[in-house]
């Protein structure tokens, strides 16, 4: 009689841990899926990211290369890091400090320096004492800020990057 009463505790045990198994697939497969997304986004942050610098890398080249920095317009390439291509917004640069390059602290061996000696300023500084400092030469250290924002709609992806650049220009180049 007893065993007969037993029988059906045997199907019942099993009917859950059948359930209870099923249960943990079933979040396992959903854990799986979230950081299957997780890993996309990060992905595509990287992507937007590195098109951002390729973008702001090549506005400091042409700022490099030109004469009058401030005439750099903004641009909207287009960037392909391989896996998607990326629109970009790049803003004009933005001055954001000048400071003219005296000629006491230039040195005529360095090929960037003696451009310099070219021709001077014909203001001479003041220091802070109120006396007058030596003749200012043909440059100026300047410090450019550079934006960069990426907004790609079918990934999500959207980020602004802000670099400065450091750069020496002739002393006719304003900083607005």
């Amino acid at each position: 009689m007893r065993r007969n009463a037993q029988s059906g505790m045997t199907l019942v045990i099993a009917l859950v841990m059948l359930v209870v198994l099923t249960l943990l697939v079933v979040s396992a497969v959903r854990f799986g899926n979230i950081n299957l997304r997780i890993a996309g986004n990060v992905q595509s942050e990287t992507e937007a990211a590195a098109a951002a610098q390729v973008a702001v890398e090549s506005t400091i080249a042409t700022m490099a290369a030109s004469a009058n920095i401030s005439a750099i317009a903004a641009s909207a390439p287009t960037i392909s890091t391989g896996g998607k291509t990326y629109g970009v917004a790049v803003n004009a640069p933005n001055c954001v400090f000048s400071k003219q390059v005296t000629t006491d602290t230039l040195d005529p061996t360095k090929p960037a320096d003696r451009v310099c000696f070219e021709g001077s300023d014909v203001d001479k500084l003041v220091t802070a004492t109120g006396a007058l400092s030596s003749s200012p030469s043909a440059c100026k250290d300047q410090q450019w800020d550079v934006v960069a924002s990426v907004a790609n709609d079918p990934s999500g992806a959207n980020l602004t990057m802000l670099q400065g650049a450091a750069v020496r220009v002739g002393a006719q180049v304003v900083c607005p």
